[in-house]
This record gives C-alpha cells, structure tokens and sequence, in this order.
C-alpha cells in the first residue's frame, strides 16, 4: 500500500491561529493531530481522564474526584466509546488514524511539566478517545442541563405528594404543570403517586452534582445568517465556559491543496472544524436543547427488574476505579430495558422498590456518525451538501448554514428518540409501550432552506414545525433571538460591520418587559421610577443593570419560597445550580403573561405586591451605585491549577468584567452551578460575508495551554476590548 504524502508546513498567525498548508486531508488530518497534541495536549487530557473516571488513579484521590469517577463509571462514556469503533466505516478510520498519529508523534516528543508534577504520564491516544472526547462534551453541560431540569420535576412532585392537605398538594402540582407549557399535561395521578414512591439517586437538590465542577459546561449560544442583500453573510457566538484558561476553542487555518480553504474553530482531541467558513459554505450551531434524556420508574424485587409482568436479571457491567491513596473499588452498573439504574453501584445488592433508570440517545451510539460527519464537511461546496453531513451529527445542535451562491438554510441535529410520552417527567419503564421505540434519522429533523424573510436567528429557543417531530420541551426564553431579529428587521442594510455591532449588543429584552409590563409599580417607588429611566443596557459601567438584576433576584427567591420550594431550595437552585440561568423563561411565564395566573395568584393584585415587595427591599437593601462589572466579573482560572497559584505566576486572570446577562445578545451570565463559579459568554466570534475571503474573529484565550508560551492568552485582550481579528481564508495572511 503507498503511503500516503504527509507533508505539511506550519506557522502561527496573530499568536492565535493555527496555519496548516498541506497536499491532502490525510496530511492535514495528521497536523492537525499533531498541533492539538503539542498545544493543547493538557486541555485534551484531562478531559479524557475525567470522561475515563480516572482522577483517582492519576491525578488526585480524594472523595471529590472518586465522586466524579464513580459517576463517570456509572454513565459508561468510556466503555461504550470503545464499542463505538465497530460503527466506524474503513475511510473514516483511515483518516482518524492519521489524526490520532498526529498527537501520538506530539506525545512521544514530550508532556506538559504539570504533569510531570504529578507523576503522571499520558498514554497513547486512541480513537476511542476521540469519540469519548465528542460524547463527553455532548453529555456534561449539554444533556445534563436537561436531566438536572427532569430530576428537579421529579423532586417538586415528590414534595407536593408530602403535603398533608389533599387540596394544597393538587394546587402544587398543578404549578408545576404550567411550568412547562404542556409538556406535564398528559401525566396522571397515579404516575404522580408512583413518582413519589421513587428513591432518587444523586438527587439535584439539596445536594446538587457539585463533583462536576471540573467539567466545562457548555450551553447557550446565537447565531444568525442574512441574505438580505443577495450575498449570504453569516455571524455565530457560541456561548459556552469562559472563566477558565486556555480557551475551549482552538482556531485553525487550513489550506488544502485540491480541497479548499478553511478558517474555524476545532475542538482538541477531535479531527476537523465545527464552526467556520470554507471558499463556498460557512456553518455554526447553538445549542438545541433536544430532550435526549428520560428518566424511568423501574420496580426491583428479588434483585431483579420487572419488564412487563415478568422479573428480568440485570444485565450488569463490573468496574474497578483504581486509587492512589485507598483501596480500588468495584462497582456494579445495572441496565434494565429502559436504560441504566441510578443507585448506588457499590453496593452488590439492591433493596426491594421503586428506583429510577437514565437513557441518554447518545450514550450508546452517535460518535462515530458524528466524527463522520465532521470531517466530511470539509468536502461541502453548498448549503445542501452541509444538510448532508450536519443531519448525521449526534450532539443536540441547532445549525445555520450558508454559502457563496446566496443561500441560507437551518438544521436540527441529534438523536432524537422516539417516546410515547413528553419526556419532561418519568413513565413506568416496565411497561413496553412506555420505553424507547427507536430513533428518527437525521432527515426527519426539522430543517429549511432560504426562507421569505431571508435572515434565520436561532439563540437556544423552541425552534419547531408541526411538520416535523417534536424535539424540544423545555428551550432557553426566547429574548436574545428576538432582539436579533428585531435589528435584522429594523435595519435591513446588513454588512458585516452591522453584526459585529450585534454580537456586542447589551440590551435586555426581559429587563424591559417587566418594567413594561408593571409599568406603575414602577412608578410608585424610588427605585422603580429609576429603572423606568434605564435604557435597559448591561455595559460594565452601568450601576442601574445592578439594581435591576438585585430586583429580579428578590422577586424570585421571595415568589418561589412562598409559592413552590421553601427559602433553603429556592436559594440553593438560585446559588449552586444552572436551573434559574438554563430555564429563566419557565419562570418568566408567570410574571410577564396572564394565562396562568388563576394557578399562582389569588387576585390581580397579589402579582403587583410581588413586583412591589421586591422594588421595596431594593430601595432599602440593595447598593445603589455598583457598577455591573463589580458584580459581573470572574477570575480566568487555569484548569488543572484552579486559582490555587498566586496570581503573579500568571497562570489566571483575575477581575475579568463580562458585560451583558442571561437574556442580552452578548450573553454575559455569571453564577453557580454544581459546585463551582460558571459562565455563559461569548466564547469565540466570527463574523463573515461570502461575498469576500474576509473572516472576522476573537477569542477568549490563545492557541496553546502552555502558560509560558506567548500563545497561552493571546487573545484575551482583543476579547474583553471587543476588537476583532481580520483574517482570510486564502493562503495568505
């Protein structure tokens, strides 16, 4: 067999971009393995050994890291990685072999002095890592966010069948009905009686999953495309983690000789672009909110399962965590025909009752495709050739496509499962009817192509067609993508200069409504007729967006420890978990419009003195002149370090001022979740039109993880300062 020409040459643009020439896409394949192993090989590591559960075996033994082993284990990223390699056709291992080759040579010539400090040396990369890479990233921050919104479902029903008046318990749940628009309408009392008799495994309050803390979340993002003037120009800002050094992202430039040229993001430790633009097509995605997640009432007797009217032996898969400090420990992880049993797997025994079982539709397929798909987009010349390679992605995406021809199109992507109920509550997964019956193919996810309007604006919204099948329950609030549009509509002479401006946008819609909305409770107080003042901007200097969100914060934690989870919970949720920065616009529903209020409110008026209350413990408790940088800011921490290092070593970023919030186009969300200080914002941004090689860029970090390399974060300035980089995709600058 000849082997294949592997020549490539290299150089670093602006300290930020990584330069490939080469003859084919086995050579740039093998470089981009091998610039990801020697850049970012800490990065791509540690979150193999996270996904692996294997923090107490290389890294540090602690009760923390054996929690996220354990949970790792249970959740089986690894094992089913393995299995997925059988699913992987002869091209596309041919051409993963040459990526993984690439970072096997970047391994073999060194590892990062990290971890060299902790005595531990990384192994050889395999392809099953790649596909853990991508499963790993699909779960934790993506699926998760819907499973902690399902187990807080779950919980509230718990609590309302613990009240003691049988009419108080019917009002609890029929709050917790309207949460989610209809997608609770079909459960029955007897569902709602058997939830309650459930024993529930890592519950997400009181305790919530705070072992995660050392796993990027990622969630939220915008994009938007425009034909308006003929040519397509398309613009994306993926809103993931950014309170962390190095970047997520790394950025790319490839010149392939034959096959084109490409400027985008990669994600280390996978092959290829997932955002970018290429001579002919450009594409992005946000985050779809695809429900991929169930949850299942399973009855255990005798340990074993009931199917039907029968008991079933579990099929059960041993692991061993291995521990530097302590004994290793054998684990026990049962699958039932609905998907895996949440107890507790070390214990070899179960008692008898009612416990809950996860499926998760990627867990055991969906990488391999998705590698696929990836790496054949760099042979799309045109929307409907990018249709073909996006439809075959397994991670929840909702992506926007365009190309040098004038054409803008959207696709969903994921797996999506085919159930018989809303997904949003558990079922009884001992009966047949009541599990998964298969999948929808890519295809028959909702898609479009250059539609009247001619701009297409997604922002983790409900995105849907009664044409296609139902995917999403329970979306982010729908403000970011109606501001988009609202400037796309309101001034049609699209540039590129225009959305660059966009992408900075701080104006809240959902600040605005409620001053709206309660215009004269607004008016009565000090504080009130101040906000009516605001221009409903979120910059770094503007002190009223600080007495705004102080407003907002009361208004929820005084509503719901009155109305639904007590003080202890609703601070918890509001303090340590995503649930009120994932799913605000659930919450929203009840303030801002008036079908529900006969469940929440006992007259018109009890919904103002809420409004009022908390503009009058504003005007007595709350500062009055913070700057919203003072509030909104986080430290830029080192991953593995995590702030431990004094801050002269420069390993961190200390005082970064995020501008914008939860529901700005400029996302700047800032809060807690599962243990640790997270984030929402920008975390890169490009902004291009077809009708030139132009492609404007910045991120939040540098090419390499090294922090003594002058590429550790080489873009950090440009990112907090707004200023872009001007690229070109032709081999040239």
């Amino acid at each position: 067999m000849e082997k294949p020409n592997l020549d490539y040459t290299s150089d670093v643009l602006d300290n930020v971009t990584r330069h490939i020439s080469c003859e084919n896409v086995k050579s740039f394949l093998f470089a981009q393995g091998y610039y990801h192993g020697k850049d970012r090989l800490m990065q791509m590591e540690m979150l193999r050994l996270i996904a692996q559960g294997r923090l107490c075996e290389c890294i540090k033994d602690s009760e923390e890291t054996f929690a996220i082993d354990k949970y790792m284990r249970e959740l089986g990223i690894n094992h089913f990685a393995k299995e997925e390699i059988q699913n992987i056709d002869e091209e596309t291992n041919t051409l993963l072999t040459h990526y993984v080759d690439g970072i096997n040579k970047a391994i073999g010539e060194g590892h990062p002095f990290e971890f060299k400090i902790l005595g531990h040396r990384p192994s050889e990369w395999r392809i099953s890592d790649t596909i853990l890479t991508i499963k790993a990233m699909s779960f934790l921050g993506l699926a998760q966010g819907q499973q902690d919104l399902e187990k807080l479902i779950i919980q509230l029903l718990q609590n309302a069948q613990k009240l003691n008046d049988k009419v108080d318990q019917d009002t609890q749940v029929e709050r917790i009905k309207s949460l989610a628009k209809g997608a609770l309408d079909t459960i029955t009392d007897s569902e709602i009686n058997l939830i309650s008799k459930v024993k529930v495994y890592n519950p997400l309050i009181p305790e919530s999953y705070k072992f995660l803390k050392n796993i990027p979340k990622i969630q939220a993002s915008n994009n938007w495309v425009s034909n308006m003037k003929g040519e397509a120009i398309h613009a994306c800002d993926p809103h993931l983690e950014c309170n962390r050094l190095p970047a997520i992202w790394y950025e790319m430039k490839a010149n392939i000789k034959n096959v084109g040229n490409f400027f985008g993001i990669s994600m280390p430790g996978v092959p290829g672009f997932v955002m970018g633009r290429s001579d002919d097509t450009a594409f992005s995605f946000t985050y779809g909110f695809m429900d991929m997640v169930d949850h299942f009432i399973e009855e255990v007797r005798d340990n074993k399962y009931r199917f039907e009217s029968n008991l079933f032996d579990f099929k059960v898969r041993r692991d061993l965590i291995k521990r530097k400090k302590k004994e290793d420990v054998e684990l026990y992880i049962r699958e039932t025909h609905a998907g895996f049993l949440e107890v507790d797997s070390e214990n070899k025994n179960i008692v008898d009752g009612h416990y809950l079982s996860m499926a998760w539709s990627c867990r055991k397929r969906g990488g391999a495709k998705t590698l696929k798909a990836i790496m054949d987009l760099l042979y799309a010349k045109n929307v409907d050739d990018l249709f073909g390679c996006v439809s075959n992605v397994a991670i929840s995406c909702n992506w926007l496509l365009s190309d040098s021809s004038g054409n803008i199109a959207y696709h969903q992507s994921g797996v999506l499962p085919k159930r018989a109920h809303s997904g949003l509550y558990p079922v009884e997964g001992f009966f047949k009817q009541n599990i998964w019956q298969g999948y929808y193919e890519g295809h028959q996810l909702y898609h479009f192509k250059n539609p009247d309007i001619k701009i297409i604006a997604t922002a983790n919204n409900r995105i849907q067609n009664e044409q296609f099948p139902t995917a999403i329950n329970a979306p982010m609030a729908s403000y970011r993508k109606d501001r988009i549009e609202e400037l796309l509509i309101g001034n049609k002479d699209h540039s590129v200069e225009m959305f660059k401006t966009m992408q900075s946008d701080t104006f809240s819609r959902q600040a605005d409504l409620y001053i709206n909305v309660f215009h004269s409770v607004f008016e009565k107080n000090e504080i009130g007729k101040r906000l009516l003042a605001w221009k409903r901007n979120y910059d770094v200097d503007n002190c009223d967006a600080t007495i705004f969100e102080n407003f907002y914060r009361t208004l929820l934690k005084d509503f719901f420890s009155d109305h639904l989870l007590g003080e202890q919970v609703t601070t918890y949720c509001m303090d340590e978990t995503s649930i009120i920065a994932d799913f605000y616009g659930l919450f929203d529903r009840i303030f801002l419009t008036s079908d529900i209020d006969h469940i929440w409110f006992k007259d018109s008026k009890e919904k103002e003195q809420y409004i009022e209350a908390a503009l009058n413990k504003c005007l007595a408790d709350a500062p009055k002149n913070m700057r919203w940088g003072d509030k909104n800011r986080y430290k830029m921490k080192h991953i593995l370090f995590d702030g431990k290092l004094p801050l002269f070593l420069g390993f961190d970023i200390d005082n970064v001022e995020i501008p914008g919030n939860r529901s700005t186009i400029t996302q700047g969300a800032v809060y807690e979740a599962h243990g640790r200080t997270t984030s929402f914002v920008p975390s890169w941004k490009m902004v291009t039109n077809h009708s030139s090689p132009d492609v404007y860029t910045v991120l939040p970090g540098g090419l390499s993880d090294r922090r003594f390399s002058k590429n550790y974060k080489s873009d950090v300035s440009n990112w907090i300062n707004n200023r872009y980089r001007h690229n070109v995709i032709t081999n040239g600058k």
